[in-house]
């Protein structure tokens, strides 16, 4: 995606965990966020997360929001 000459990143992504003391897959999290580049060091990660646990009696459901900011530091060079 790329708007004007800056370019977020859209994604996407599923987990699955099964659970052998329920003998069954019982949590499904779903994440879609998107990538957003500050600067050559800095990075925004804006995300959506659905959490469904079928596990214990009743299904436990987390909607959420989150945000990450990714540092990087080039290594030191002589």
């Amino acid at each position: 995606m790329t708007i004007r000459s800056y370019h977020p990143g859209a994604y996407a992504s599923a987990e699955f965990f099964y659970q052998s003391q329920y003998a069954k897959w019982s949590s499904t999290h779903l994440f879609a966020g998107c990538l957003f580049p500050v600067s050559k060091h800095i990075q925004l990660d804006i995300y959506y997360e659905h959490a469904n646990n079928t596990g214990p009696q009743p299904n436990h459901q987390v909607n959420a929001a989150g945000l990450i900011i990714d540092l990087y530091f080039p290594p030191y060079k002589h």
